[in-house]
């Protein structure tokens, strides 16, 4: 079903309004061809937007559970010094 660019941009709206993101991702990769080029890069630098998002999240949530494990691994060793004065 090929639509007009007026066409797109308001399904688009529409499938937003009543479906929600997901299906407006859906939508979007089902037309992106139909897209105008404009509208193309938007859709792509968004994606890459989310992505880097997703991947610094993840690396700062790596870094924090190594700082923990490693702020135990500390807390241990003053723990065994301290039995050992006892």
């Amino acid at each position: 079903m090929n639509m007009t660019k007026d066409e797109l941009l308001k399904e688009m709206e529409h499938v937003l309004e009543t479906q929600g993101e997901q299906a407006l991702e859906k939508f979007t990769l089902e037309h992106f061809t139909e897209l105008p080029e404009d509208v193309q890069g938007k859709v792509l630098l968004g994606y890459y937007s989310q992505a880097i998002e997703k991947e610094a999240g993840e690396a700062a949530i790596a870094e924090l559970q190594k700082e923990g494990l490693e702020a135990l691994e500390e807390l241990e060793a003053i723990k065994a010094e301290a039995s050992k004065s006892e």
